[in-house]
């Protein structure tokens, strides 16, 4: 796509701006038109909520699946083990279906910290939120989108996705 509203980062992801020609082309490529859902991992960075919502409707012209969205701080619990389960139940129940998985707000995975959590952080054999979350993104067998406000998380999620788009 060497269209001037798209270009590749340095993990070879590719960046479009919403509501170019180059985000209906970055859709087309990674989904196709109308088939079978395909595996695919999305970020929406910025924007207000009501542009990203106009985004997804347009994404859903590409797949056919149902689309279950989700409020990331409402999965968020005062327990890991809660909090893991939310998301478990999350991606399974859209699994079953095949459903395209949005997720709101997500900046909330990293700042959220649980009760149980150790603060010496002796205990790393148990993933954080944020890893446990992408560890269930990039396992998902169809299309994930997760949406982010703040530059430093997109960075972050940038390799456990396949594109990147940037609103306002």
């Amino acid at each position: 796509m060497a269209d001037s509203d798209s270009t590749p980062d340095a993990e070879g992801v590719s960046l479009v701006q919403h509501d170019t020609d180059a985000f209906e082309q970055a859709l087309q490529a990674l989904l196709g038109e109308g088939g079978e859902p395909s595996t695919a991992r999305i970020l929406f960075h910025g924007g207000a909520r009501e542009t990203r919502q106009q985004a997804l409707a347009t994404l859903t012209r590409h797949t056919p699946a149902n689309v279950h969205q989700f409020r990331v701080p409402s999965l968020l619990n005062e327990q890991r083990m809660q909090t893991q389960n939310a998301l478990r139940k999350a991606f399974d129940h859209a699994a079953e279906e095949s459903a395209l998985v949005y997720f709101d707000a997500a900046d909330a995975l990293f700042v959220h910290s649980h009760v149980d959590t150790p603060d010496d952080g002796e205990d790393r054999a148990v993933p954080s939120t944020v890893e446990y979350f992408f560890d269930r993104v990039v396992a998902y067998e169809g299309v994930v989108i997760i949406a982010f406000q703040k530059e430093a998380h997109v960075d972050w999620a940038g390799e456990h996705v396949d594109l990147v788009v940037r609103f306002g």
